[in-house]
């Protein structure tokens, strides 16, 4: 843990959007006075741009909270020259702390292979800025510097940030309270008040008195008959009162100057007894003559925020195929049942079952779809039994429907070891083994007809400089058989990604986890199809099927995905440009991850393709 709070922070964030309106917030307090924040989707690279100035210079900014920012730099480059915005000037911010010559090999990058200059905002000068002349922007920020680090009251930080126009009043003038609060709130200032704030648990005085304090920036009493007779209000109120220019006192039924404060019974107020709408329009004279600002960065978070409660539309009005990582298969009427002339061992087991798909009954009894190979010891002499297998709940103790299941598995497991899969005995799956010279690939017949090709293994690059180092990973299917309540079957087909060294040793333990979430950071539904066919096309033993067994007695599975028609389709356009929040998302959300051990890879977004 970080023993800077404001460190700690960003190191933690959760809320990327957040994260970007702190940077623009951040580095227009820097001097990038007329940033625009783009952000969301679609934004080509950029989260937010500076159009050209007077001297004809154009600058782009990109943030990002991924721990591989090299990688993220060279995309976000790459999509803003891709998409031909041409700036003078690229500001990057990050959450990483970086070396001296970790800036300069990004520096030279852009200058060598973009002809753009480089403004660079790591972690540690983001803190700079935070903890000296920018500090008021914790207080503005509270979802990113959060308790306990940076305490709050009633809902609001209490880091130094002068920026609030604070309603003060007692219960009984609530209902007037509020009301002005959002009408203040809709002409573009920030406000908080009382009768509406999170108080629950706290001391409200304190909690007020603590707000004046720290955050805000003019205070509005609502004085009434009521709020006169109490005495913690009315000290409030002057302790408010010794700073000029800072109370806007607000008149409501009984008040009565004589019995304020003489600071503020002095001060001409905005009366609310003609009606509302009287008083409001003399505050907000009030506001205007003493010159505060209207909060931008509410606005600016209005407008971010309902790009995210009303994102671009991804939907299309039109019918559209949904694939499933699912594959109907045909399973044969009749189970037979065979004794063995003896107990198999593990060893005498895992070789039988390379070459023949069976499911043990009971120790010297099995159950099987097919007639077994010559080398299988069993009894020869008896014709073997053989059940109809879907009218019997139970075959001789065990539930018929598990012993299909499991025969389903195995027969699909015999496809995999004919096609020449391994097994990886530390994590007891199969997996396709890397030729000795380059890497594993598939051609694939893709949904739409179209001919492409995945890998079926891989090398990836786990770190950067001195620490960088390649490892390997393989593929590897798992098949998960299921009954439908129509009497159907269909396989569930889940991939896994074992990794290992170079020279092929499995890695151990949590990091397991953290090189698969590598290898399948950037995969998404397009490319988990691609590698679904891949796989069930690298089994096919005849167009479009892998069966095993001839005639009655086979299992057939066909390699095209289960399909269905939604109603509604997607806007690949629209999505093509969503792919970088995505990763942002998945960064962040993996930390959390980071021991866990699940059999689909954490990388997977989604089953279904």
């Amino acid at each position: 843990m970080s023993a800077d709070p404001i460190l700690y922070c960003l190191e933690n964030l959760t809320n990327y959007r957040v994260f970007e309106r702190l940077c623009s917030a951040l580095l227009a307090g820097v001097g990038y006075i007329a940033i625009d924040p783009l952000g969301g989707t679609g934004d080509e690279g950029r989260d937010a741009v500076i159009i050209p100035l007077e001297d004809g210079r154009k600058i782009v900014f990109a943030y990002t909270v991924r721990s591989d920012w090299r990688q993220k730099l060279r995309s976000d480059c790459n999509r803003v020259l891709e998409k031909g915005h041409g700036p003078d000037l690229f500001v990057f911010a990050c959450t990483q702390a970086l070396s001296a010559s970790e800036k300069d090999w990004a520096r030279e990058l852009l200058a060598a292979e973009y002809g753009w200059k480089l403004d660079l905002f790591d972690i540690e000068r983001m803190r700079v800025q935070l903890a000296g002349p920018q500090k008021h922007l914790l207080a503005q920020h509270p979802s990113i510097f959060t308790p306990p680090f940076f305490p709050q009251r009633g809902g609001q930080s209490i880091s130094a940030s002068h920026d609030t126009i604070l309603i003060d009043h007692v219960p009984a003038d609530h209902a007037a309270a509020a009301w002005l609060a959002r009408r203040l709130t809709l002409a573009g200032y920030r406000t908080w008040c009382q009768g509406t704030a999170p108080v629950q648990g706290e001391n409200v005085d304190d909690t007020v008195r603590q707000l004046i304090e720290s955050r805000a920036r003019l205070y509005l009493p609502f004085l009434s008959t009521s709020g006169l007779e109490d005495s913690a209000f009315l000290e409030r109120c002057t302790i408010a009162g010794m700073r000029e220019d800072f109370v806007v006192p607000c008149a409501g039924s009984g008040y009565v100057a004589g019995r304020l404060p003489s600071r503020i019974a002095k001060l001409e107020p905005a009366s609310f007894t003609p009606s509302w709408n009287t008083g409001l329009q003399h505050v907000l004279q009030r506001l205007s003559s003493l010159g505060v600002p209207l909060s931008h960065e509410v606005e600016r978070g209005r407008q971010i925020a309902l790009r995210d409660y009303f994102p671009s539309s991804v939907t299309v009005p039109e019918p559209e195929p949904v694939f499933a990582n699912a594959f109907a298969v045909k399973v044969p009427e009749a189970m037979l049942l065979f004794d063995l002339v003896k107990t198999l061992t593990k060893s005498e087991m895992s070789d039988l079952r390379k070459s023949w798909a069976f499911a043990i009954i009971h120790e010297r009894r099995v159950a099987a779809f097919t007639h077994p190979p010559a080398t299988a010891p069993i009894r020869r002499s008896a014709r073997p039994s053989e059940v109809l297998w879907s009218h019997f709940p139970e075959t001789e103790g065990r539930r018929t429907k598990n012993v299909a299941t499991e025969l389903i598995r195995r027969s699909l497991e015999v496809a995999c070891y004919e096609k020449g899969l391994e097994r990886c005995m530390s994590r007891d799956v199969l997996y396709f083994p890397a030729p000795k010279v380059g890497e594993r690939k598939q051609t694939v017949r893709n949904v739409d007809g179209r001919t492409t090709w995945t890998q079926l293994t891989g090398q990836v690059q786990k770190g950067y400089g001195e620490r960088a180092s390649k490892f390997a990973y393989q593929l590897s299917p798992a098949f998960s058989p299921k009954q439908g309540p129509d009497g159907s079957w269909e396989v569930l087909l889940r991939i896994y990604v074992r990794v290992t060294t170079l020279e092929g040793v499995p890695f151990e333990g949590p990091e397991i986890n953290r090189r698969r979430k590598i290898v399948t950071k950037s995969w998404w539904n397009q490319k988990w199809l691609r590698l679904l066919l891949g796989i069930v096309q690298s089994l096919e033993t005849g167009p479009d099927t892998i069966q095993i067994g001839t005639g009655p007695r086979s299992v057939t599975m066909s390699t095209r995905p289960l399909m269905w028609e939604c109603p509604v389709g997607l806007d690949v356009v629209a999505l093509a440009r969503a792919p970088d929040i995505g990763e942002e998302i998945a960064e962040y959300r993996s930390r959390d991850a980071e021991g866990t051990e699940d059999y689909a890879p954490s990388g997977e977004r989604h089953e279904e393709a």
